[in-house]
């Protein structure tokens, strides 16, 4: 249906929350690739991170009468729901993705996977082994991180949220979000440089 295309989050959701089906299964669709991105940058696998996104969607549907819009953007509500259950489900977080950093994953080309001229099969043996290379260092790095810096590193960079949008979903104040980013990047070049 064109409406499903066309309308924005909030009309989706307040359609959903008088009992339109296909206008949550339009939310479903539009945030399946942001709610997976998350997930598997907290959990550090493709299963765990599709089982989160499972998850979310359950619990985002039997919320669904918790959200409204004048409290913010749908996509906030539905990231904040998805960060808790990533925690809630894998207790000790880990962080396995080379996203933030140049916005791609050569592991697999699933949702938000590698395009274009970064393509592993675009790319010469030699580009390819130091780009397998640099993302292990980077894997390595990411691992050391506490939680909270890794989340909002993925919501900043590869999400593109801002830092009060960033704040909201992680229930925190905006300098408390910039400065886990801040210590996030320096804490991982200190690590590379090693």
């Amino acid at each position: 249906m064109a409406h499903q295309h066309t309308a924005t989050d909030e009309e989706l959701a307040l359609g959903a929350q008088g009992g339109s089906e296909q206008d949550f299964n339009a939310l479903v669709d539009r945030y399946t690739p942001a709610v997976y991105r998350l997930a598997r940058g907290i959990t550090g696998g493709p299963q765990d991170a599709e089982d989160v996104v499972q998850e979310t969607f359950v619990r985002a549907f039997k919320n669904l009468a918790s959200f409204a819009p004048s409290k913010g953007p749908f996509k906030t509500w539905l990231l904040t729901i998805a960060r808790n259950q990533s925690i809630n489900v894998f207790g000790s977080l880990r962080r396995r993705a080379l996203r933030f950093l140049c916005g791609l994953d050569i592991s697999e080309q699933g949702p938000g996977g590698a395009e274009g001229r970064f393509s592993p099969l675009h790319m010469d043996a030699e580009s390819l082994m130091a780009l397998k290379q640099e993302h292990f260092l980077v894997e390595q790095a990411l691992n050391k991180l506490p939680e909270r810096q890794r989340t909002a590193l993925v919501l900043k960079a590869h999400e593109g949220m801002n830092y009060d949008e960033i704040a909201r979903v992680m229930n925190t104040s905006v300098s408390s979000v910039e400065s886990l980013i801040f210590r996030g990047r320096k804490r991982i070049l200190e690590v590379l440089k090693d």
